[in-house]
């Protein structure tokens, strides 16, 4: 196959081929067409498309004749009714309501088919002058549409307004005397060779015995068709086998691609698919008009064909393009247009530059409804209007969509997301450009905050270590102290002072070391399964007795089941030993304090709830900060990070940590998820 790629002759004969497969394939689909739409391929399609084509004739040459009888009572006396429908298959019979015959054929007989309406005829028209007023104009309109219904005819109708009011004046005609007869069609049964209605019913018997050869020509066809076309494809501008030479046509150079692509699309369109829509030549299997036409549309989409694949193959496709140079300056013209227009609209603010789209907009919907009104054409206008206006809608929703969602991770703290302002326009443009300004100052912001953060904690770190090496020596030489004789008791009641104090500040460095450690994430967390029922029944022993002594009755409600969680015993353990020392120091005297454990599905809820012995005017998120106690007056014990070291820790082992303060009620809540 390949050596015929560059032979004359085989692309000539693969031509003829293309040409008439597709025209005999183009022929057989509209037929097959037409048989389909007529149920000539269901069971007995034969007889269904026989039956059909006879109840169409019989139809029409009754409506035929109907209308000759219609003229003949109406006055035209020289109309010859019998012979009106001239077609020997047909008879009739016109008869009145009682059956008398008033008309029929010379010769009747049997019929296969038949068809009857019934009509009314002759009469003499009546005319009669209406002169009336009315209250209003809507009465005066509602009683000329009952004229229009009522009358047969109006004529020199007069709508006029004076001191009287409403007036209608108008000419009506009405038939009286009309005679009420059925008229009936028929198809003898025994059809003579000559007329139309032979010749119909003759066509339907053809197609239906011939539909199967219809279809196997109709896909034959295509095949061959198609092999062709591969064929001619592939061998298009070759002049020698193994050369990359394209041989090019003078129509390749001389008319524009686009154009050559429009003129194909126009001729399948508006050429070969009427053919197939157009199927049933009426009285002729394969009509000679429609069959050349085919051959003749089949070439020159055949040469657009081959005239494509040489362009694409000879790289002169984009060269020469008439769309592009047509639209060039129409482009440029409307950038100019819209960037001045846009240039305007920038000075004006948001809300009269909205107003003014508005207005026009109405106005040009205003202009399409009149058009409407007056001529169809102007619907065409109206719904294009309708599309630009739903693509403005549609930008204004795209544009506040992306505002939204850089709002909404904004406020969300993701400080690294930043507003795509491609393809955002006039005042949306400024307004993502002033959110990413907004998030580049937060996240400014936020680092120098971090910044600061970092360096107070560096700073309790480093002073807290050098504290704490004087700080051992003092408490190692107070321990020296006590175990010596003092001289007198004011010198021992100065060392207990020095004692107590020595230890208060050890204390309060420890505090502020672990407390730079779990804020800044530098304790090592070990997780185990930890049971909290076991582990805050051990944390309530320990203070049991302290509390007590202060007259606070501790309630210990474990869970109903022993919930486990994933957490470091030993953190934990200090969380719990930070909530009931401030119980210890804050809560007030003679009230009872709660511990409850509580365990849901996928959770386990640890809460503490006691009294405070002083008004606690101060927030949750205030008192969990460092330093901060719920002691204004700061007469009890304590550093202010007991709270802070607690949420911290409870953080680190993926926990969370929350106070309420209602009045003078304290409740601390602290959630872990739940594990088997």
């Amino acid at each position: 196959m390949k050596k015929y790629r560059t032979k004359p002759w085989a692309k000539g004969l693969a031509c003829g081929l293309f040409v008439l497969a597709m025209t005999v394939s183009v022929i057989c689909l509209g037929n097959v067409r037409w048989l389909a739409y007529h149920g000539g391929y269901q069971w007995e399609g034969t007889r269904q498309l026989v039956e059909e084509e006879e109840a169409v004739w019989v139809e029409n040459l009754t409506n035929q004749l109907a209308d000759g009888y219609r003229s003949y009572r109406d006055g035209d006396q020289s109309l010859d009714v019998k012979r009106y429908v001239e077609d020997e298959n047909f008879f009739f019979t016109i008869k009145d309501l009682e059956g008398n015959t008033l008309l029929a054929s010379d010769t009747l007989g049997d019929y296969r088919e038949k068809t009857s309406w019934s009509m009314q005829v002759g009469g003499t028209v009546q005319w009669s002058h209406i002169d009336q007023y009315y209250d209003s104009y809507e009465a005066r309109d509602l009683a000329l549409d009952q004229l229009g219904s009522t009358y047969e005819e109006l004529q020199n109708v007069s709508l006029v307004e004076d001191e009287e009011g409403y007036r209608l004046t108008a000419d009506v005609a009405r038939t009286v005397g009309k005679e009420t007869v059925v008229l009936t069609g028929f198809l003898r049964s025994e059809l003579s060779p000559t007329g139309q209605v032979y010749q119909g019913i003759q066509y339907a018997e053809n197609m239906g015995f011939y539909r199967y050869e219809f279809l196997a020509g109709a896909i034959l066809g295509l095949v061959l068709g198609l092999l062709s076309l591969g064929f001619l494809l592939w061998s298009a501008g070759l002049r020698q086998e193994g050369s990359e030479e394209v041989s090019l046509r003078w129509m390749d150079r001389a008319i524009p691609t686009d154009l050559l692509i429009a003129a194909g699309a126009a001729v399948l369109l508006f050429g070969l698919l009427p053919v197939v829509c157009s199927s049933g030549w009426g009285t002729s299997l394969v009509a000679f008009g429609p069959t050349v036409l085919t051959m003749v549309l089949m070439g020159v989409v055949l040469a657009m064909a081959l005239s494509l694949v040489r362009r694409r193959r000879g790289g002169i496709g984009r060269e020469n393009l008439f769309f592009p140079r047509l639209i060039r300056p129409v482009r440029r013209w409307g950038k100019a247009l819209g960037r001045r227009t846009g240039e305007l609209l920038g000075k004006l603010p948001l809300f009269w530059a909205a107003g003014l789209g508005f207005l026009l907009l109405c106005f040009l919907e205003g202009l399409c409804l009149m058009g409407c009104y007056y001529g169809g054409g102007w619907v065409v206008l109206w719904l294009l209007l309708k599309v630009l206006e739903g693509g403005l809608v549609l930008f204004v929703v795209l544009s506040m969509r992306t505002l939204q969602a850089g709002g909404r991770q904004l406020a969300a703290g993701h400080l690294d997301y930043k507003v795509s302002t491609e393809h955002l326009r006039g005042p949306f443009r400024e307004h993502g450009e002033n959110l990413n300004n907004i998030r580049q100052g937060i996240q400014h912001a936020v680092e120098e905050q971090m910044k600061s953060e970092r360096m107070k904690t560096e700073l309790i770190t480093n002073v807290s270590h050098d504290i704490k090496t004087p700080l051992t020596s003092i408490v190692s030489y107070v321990d020296l102290l006590k175990k010596q004789a003092m001289p007198n008791d004011q010198a021992r009641e100065y060392l207990e002072v020095l004692d107590r104090q020595s230890a208060r500040l050890k204390k309060l460095t420890e505090d502020l070391v672990e407390a730079s450690k779990a804020s800044t994430g530098n304790l090592t967390v070990d997780f185990q399964r930890t049971d909290v029922n076991v582990l805050l029944t051990q944390s309530a022993g320990e203070y049991q007795e302290k509390l007590a002594a202060k007259g606070m009755d501790l309630i210990l409600t474990p869970a109903p089941e022993n919930p486990a969680i994933s957490a470091d015993g030993r953190l934990l353990w200090r969380v719990f030993e930070n909530l009931l020392s401030n119980i210890h120091k804050y809560a007030q005297p003679g009230t009872r304090v709660y511990l409850t454990c509580e365990a849901g599905e996928n959770q386990v809820t640890i809460t503490f709830r006691n009294i405070s012995a002083t008004p606690l005017n101060i927030s949750a998120d205030e008192l969990m900060e460092r330093f901060v106690r719920g002691d204004a007056s700061r007469n009890t014990e304590g550093s202010g990070l007991g709270l802070s070291i607690a949420r911290s820790l409870t953080q680190l082992q993926h926990g969370t940590f929350s106070l309420t303060i209602d009045g003078d009620l304290f409740k601390a809540a602290l959630t872990f998820p739940r594990i088997p």
